[in-house]
């Protein structure tokens, strides 16, 4: 992409953001109340300037950060813990057999309700709310690990052992390679889901986060940071799936 088109692309993405807030703002200003009470809420005007008061406080980074290092706790044992288990699965039918149906009894369950379940299983509050975040990433991971692995072509395969390749090289040569973009649209996925589990984590049974915080908020009929919260959970999010692209770019260089 050259430069001009580069700029545009930018001025686009600005413009888009610039017409959210305008039309939001006269929503409010025009006082609708159908087909939605728009009146309700707070200006964006206002929403700014609180949110540019906030940027100042120690307070919200914290929280920030809080959320963030339970969201990469959560994806990383997702990932790690998925990966093998969706290459095992979709390479050997004995364990699709065995381990996929109880699996995917699980996986349309929302993040939610595993809440009681895992202050139960778990000793802390916060190895809960992990715990939370970890299922949010598990089973987009899973999934697409185990698709990807059933549709490494069989020939690839033997002719990777005919050359010598032995299982553990198998693996990293031609199974890995093959499946990266696939797993690389599960991880994506599976971060998008994981912050919905820390926020749901530690709306429910937190006590620090942008969750738990934006929760408060609510209660304390605070609807301009409840709006602050939940467009830094926003902000999070979209930043967190860009570096997962950047990273696949990176890895997949011939995507």
């Amino acid at each position: 992409m050259n430069r001009p088109t580069k700029l545009l692309s930018y001025a686009l993405r600005m413009f888009s953001v610039a017409g959210f807030l305008l039309v939001w703002m006269w929503l409010v200003r025009a006082n609708l109340i159908w087909p939605l009470q728009f009146g309700n809420l707070p200006d964006p005007i206002d929403v700014i300037a609180t949110w540019l008061s906030y940027l100042k406080q120690g307070s919200y980074y914290k929280n920030i950060l809080v959320s963030t290092a339970r969201v990469l706790s959560g994806i990383a044992l997702g990932f790690f813990t998925a990966l093998p288990i969706g290459m095992w699965i979709g390479q050997r039918k004995l364990a699709r057999d065995a381990l996929f149906p109880s699996l995917e009894l699980f996986r349309p369950i929302p993040l939610i309700a595993f809440l009681p379940v895992a202050m139960l299983l778990f000793p802390t509050i916060e190895s809960s709310i992990i715990f939370i975040t970890f299922l949010g990433a598990f089973f987009p991971i899973l999934i697409s690990t185990k698709d990807a692995a059933g549709r490494v072509p069989p020939s690839l395969v033997q002719s990777a052992r005919c050359l010598g390749c032995g299982p553990a090289r198998l693996i990293w040569r031609v199974y890995l390679p093959a499946m990266l973009p696939e797993v690389f649209t599960g991880l994506s996925v599976g971060v998008g889901a994981s912050w919905m589990g820390v926020i749901t984590g530690e709306m429910m049974s937190g006590q620090t986060g942008i969750g738990y915080t934006t929760w408060q908020a609510y209660h304390l009929l605070d609807y301009q940071q409840s709006i602050i919260g939940m467009f830094t959970i926003g902000m999070l999010g979209f930043a967190s799936s860009a570096l997962v692209r950047g990273l696949e770019r990176t890895v997949i260089k011939w995507k």
